[in-house]
Parts: C-alpha cells; sequence; structure tokens
C-alpha cells in the first residue's frame, strides 16, 4: 500500500507497505515555486506531469532534483505486509495501521519510530484494512463506544471481516479492543480487500464492501445498534478471479462503490435508500489490481503496468472518455498494485494540487501530479 499527506507547507510524506515486510515513510519536498502554487482552471484532468520518480527496491532511493525526497522511518516485520491506513491523532501525529501475513494489525507512530499497538486480528492474513473517523455528534452505541475516535474494519483469507473500536489519543496513544465489534462471515471465499464508510446523516452506521478471491464481493450495512444487514451479495462467475480492489466514496454526501476484477472489468454502483444500484461498467482490458478515487476521477492501476483514468460524474457514473498512462512507474512496466490520490494544499484558493502516487511489484514507486487540461478560449 502507499499513501501520501501533506505535512507543513511544501513538505508530504509518503508512507509505503510491501510484501516484503518493509513499511517505509519518506519526507518529501516538492520544492514548489510561487508561480507553480496557482492552479489553472477549466477542463477535466487529462495531462500528467510527472515530477518525480522514486526506486525503492532493495532499498534504494534515486530522487530526481525536481523534488527532494528523504527517508524518515522504517519497520520491518517479519511476514509480509498486505494493507495501509493511516489516521490523525488531531495533534500532528499520525499512525500508520498494517495488516501482515502474521495475522496481525499493526499500529505504527511515524513521530514515535515505534509500534504503538497491535491486534491479533484473523486466524489466516489480513488482506485488507480500513479506518472511519469518529463522525461528528455521533452518540454512544454498539458500534461506537463513549470513548473511540475510530472504526478499523479488517478483513482476511479466512474469509471473515471484522470490526474494531480503536481509540487515537493525543501523542499517537493508540488503543485496539481486543474483542471485535462485530464478524461477518457471509462471504463465500477468501478476501482479498476491504472498504467502509460511514452513513452520512446518520445514526452512526456503517457500510462494509468485501471482495473476494473467487470473483464475488458482499455488502454489509452495521446498523448503530449492532444489526448486520446483507444488502448485496455480487455472486462469483466461474473462472473470473478476484474481485481485486473495491472502494467507498462519501463525496459529496452520496455513497458510491467501485470495484475492479482480474477481468479487466470496472463497476460502480450507488447506494439509495439502503439498497445497492448499478450505476457504470466498463472494461480496461487487463486485470484491476489497485483503485483510488477523488473528486470526479477515478484511476485504475493494472497488472499491465499502466494507469487508466475514468472521469467520474453524478458521483458514481463513468464518463466515455477514459485515459491510459502506459508503463506508469519504469519502463519494464511492473504491475501497479496500489494507488493513492492525494489533494496537496488548499484547493478552496486555487493552489490544490492533485498528487498520485502508484506502487508497482517490482517494489518501485513514482509520484506525480494530475493536472487539469487547460482549454483555449
Amino acid at each position: 500500500g502507499c499513501a501520501i499527506f501533506p505535512v507543513d507547507g511544501e513538505n508530504s510524506m509518503l508512507v509505503t507497505t510491501s510484501l516484503d515486510g518493509g513499511l517505509k515513510v519518506h519526507t518529501i519536498d516538492f520544492g514548489w515555486s510561487g508561480s507553480e502554487k496557482k492552479q489553472s482552471e477549466g477542463g477535466i484532468t487529462g495531462t500528467l506531469s510527472r515530477f518525480s520518480y522514486i526506486t525503492m527496491s532493495r532499498g534504494q532511493v534515486s530522487p530526481t532534483n525536481q523534488s527532494k525526497l528523504t527517508q524518515f522511518r522504517s519497520h520491518t516485520s517479519r511476514d509480509p505486509l498486505a494493507c495501509l491506513s493511516i489516521a490523525s491523532d488531531g495533534q500532528g501525529g499520525r499512525i500508520a495501521f498494517a495488516g501482515g501475513h502474521d495475522d496481525v494489525v499493526l499500529a505504527y507512530g511515524i513521530n514515535s519510530a515505534c509500534a504503538v499497538a497491535s491486534v491479533y486480528s484473523h486466524r489466516d492474513a489480513v488482506t485488507g484494512l480500513d479506518l472511519i473517523q469518529r463522525p461528528p455528534a455521533t452518540t454512544q452505541s454498539a458500534l461506537w463506544s463513549k470513548k473511540s475516535t475510530h472504526t478499523m474494519i479488517s478483513a482476511s483469507w479466512d474469509a471473515t471481516v471484522k470490526v474494531w473500536s480503536v481509540v487515537v489519543a493525543n501523542g499517537e496513544t493508540v488503543s485496539i479492543d481486543r474483542e471485535p465489534l462485530a464478524e461477518l462471515f457471509d462471504a463465500d471465499s477468501s478476501i482479498v480487500c476491504v472498504s467502509a464508510v460511514a452513513i452520512p446523516d446518520g445514526d452512526g452506521g456503517i457500510v462494509v464492501g468485501a471482495g473476494s478471491a473467487d470473483g464475488s464481493f458482499c455488502v454489509w450495512n452495521l446498523h448503530s445498534d449492532g444489526v448486520q444487514v446483507v444488502i448485496h451479495k455480487e455472486p462469483a462467475r466461474r473462472g473470473s478471479g478476484p474481485c481485486s480492489v473495491i472502494k467507498w466514496s462519501s463525496e459529496g454526501g452520496r455513497l458510491s462503490l467501485f470495484t475492479g476484477f482480474a477481468t479487466g472489468k470496472v463497476a460502480s454502483y450507488a447506494l439509495v435508500d439502503g439498497t445497492i444500484q448499478k450505476a457504470s461498467a466498463a472494461s480496461v482490458g487487463v486485470a484491476v489490481q489497485a483503485l483510488a478515487y477523488k473528486e470526479g476521477i477515478l484511476l485504475v492501476g493494472c497488472s499491465d503496468g499502466g494507469l487508466r483514468l475514468i472521469p467520474i460524474r453524478d458521483g458514481a457514473y463513468f464518463s466515455s472518455d477514459l485515459s491510459l498512462w502506459p508503463s506508469i512507474n519504469n519502463k519494464s512496466s511492473p504491475g501497479i498494485t496500489s494507488v493513492n490520490l492525494s489533494i496537496i494544499g488548499t484547493a478552496k484558493d486555487g493552489s490544490g494540487k492533485c498528487i498520485c502516487c502508484t506502487g508497482a511489484e517490482d517494489g518501485s514507486i513514482a509520484i506525480f501530479e494530475l493536472k487539469k487540461a487547460v482549454h483555449a478560449g
């Protein structure tokens, strides 16, 4: 997994986890000049400006002159780390939650430079992880204890999804309840990805989606009183390979679900009145391995090393003008296994930049900016 987030001014942090068991944190100084901070208006995102290319395989880091990349923290696990999620303590601290093949979820304090909590979570490898920050004004319930600041959702090859109460406090202090709040057993095969989101303007309920190795996926509505309801179950299709990635979005108060499959299919769904409704579907022609969505942009990372961009309208519907950037990480075109989108800076005054990070099977990372195409006239 990979994640970029702003720290201060021109500096950001990049957190990566790898199947080699490494968790690495790098600081990035983008070195933008004042004139570069003026974002041009108009058009859909159509150009890709790579200002940094990094190779992180075998621990070698070779940044370009344009942005300064510095290793800040490093942690090594004996077992592969398969998934990553980031939380803030609200006071400048950040915690990386990583799930591994040792069946454990580890919480690593980035400023503390050490593991701050862990929980033995599953009977097999942890393959998916998501964190939901407690929505404002959420009252105490079966899903939200009096003190909990986050709900953590983990998924595993053991075909279960578990929901955990987490307290993240000042100084990167983390407490994870040893007993899960909920366990979901409705998946038909090993789970390879999970995503969850709080229901906007709800009573503290959440929806969870999990994709399985047989190509099926399942969606649950977890009510704040603890009641679990399966609201959608997509059946497996023979020989289809896994539902490799699943992502929720709650932008604009609308709940949308994006799914990607080994068949090359990408599909979107809308949650309307408690039911899942299919919105759009497309094929990118090669196996989908990663997805990221933000502000009308769906990025699809594929096994051929290419990155596809699908513009999204009305929260869930695909536009037809799909863009393809081949061999995104390097000329050998390693398969893309993780994609992260982050808005760096304040988008409201026009200075926000859309930064994308892609991680690949060879351990390489590419970082680049997505710029809006400027239309004449």
